[in-house]
C-alpha cells in the first residue's frame, strides 16, 4: 500500500508542470475540431490605457477530426460582457513546417465581435462559462474527403 502511494507520488512528481490538458470542445460543420488547454483558462484584470475591461483568455487547438492538415495554436482573449474577441498569440504548423508564429498586445482596438456557430464561438462560451466542457462529448466526425492542403482556417472563419 505504502510503495503504491509513493509510486503515484513520483509519478506525479515526474510530470513536466508545463504539461498540456487538451480536450474536445466541439467540431464545426466542415469537420474541424476546436480543443482546448484547460491549464491555461486565466482571467485578465483590465489594462490601463489598453482596455478597460476584463477578460477571460483560454489557449486553443483547431485541427481536423482526421488529424491531416494544419495544426493551429491560438491564444484567445475574451471580452464575455461584449461578446467579441482578439487574437494575441499564434502559431501554425503545416505538413511538420511551423508557417506562423507570432504574438500581439491585448488592446480594446483588437477585439472583433465573435461569429455564432464557429470554433471561436465554442471556446468562449468555454472561457465566460468558468472552464464548463459540454455536458456531452464530441464525437468526432467521418473525415471529409478532398484536398487536405485547402485552408482550413477558411472554412471555420476563425482565421485572423
Amino acid at each position: 500500500m505504502k510503495a503504491a502511494l509513493f509510486g503515484l507520488i513520483v509519478a506525479g512528481l515526474a510530470a513536466p508542470a508545463s504539461a498540456q490538458a487538451l480536450v474536445v470542445l466541439g467540431e464545426n460543420s466542415g469537420g474541424r475540431q476546436i480543443l482546448v488547454d484547460v491549464t491555461s483558462l486565466s482571467s485578465s484584470a483590465p489594462i490601463f490605457s489598453l482596455r478597460d475591461f476584463p477578460a477571460m483568455q483560454v489557449t486553443a487547438e483547431l485541427r481536423s477530426s482526421a488529424g491531416k492538415g494544419s495544426v493551429e495554436r491560438v491564444r484567445y482573449s475574451f471580452n464575455c460582457a461584449a461578446k467579441s474577441m482578439a487574437t494575441i498569440a499564434y502559431q501554425r504548423i503545416a505538413g511538420g513546417k511551423q508557417s506562423h508564429d507570432w504574438k500581439g498586445a491585448d488592446i480594446a482596438l483588437k477585439y472583433d465581435p465573435v461569429g455564432p456557430g464557429t470554433l471561436a464561438e465554442m471556446a468562449m462560451t468555454y472561457a465566460c462559462n468558468g472552464g464548463k466542457l459540454p455536458k456531452k462529448p464530441v464525437q468526432p466526425t467521418v473525415p471529409v474527403t478532398g484536398d487536405t492542403n485547402d485552408s482550413d482556417a477558411a472554412r471555420d472563419g476563425d482565421s485572423s
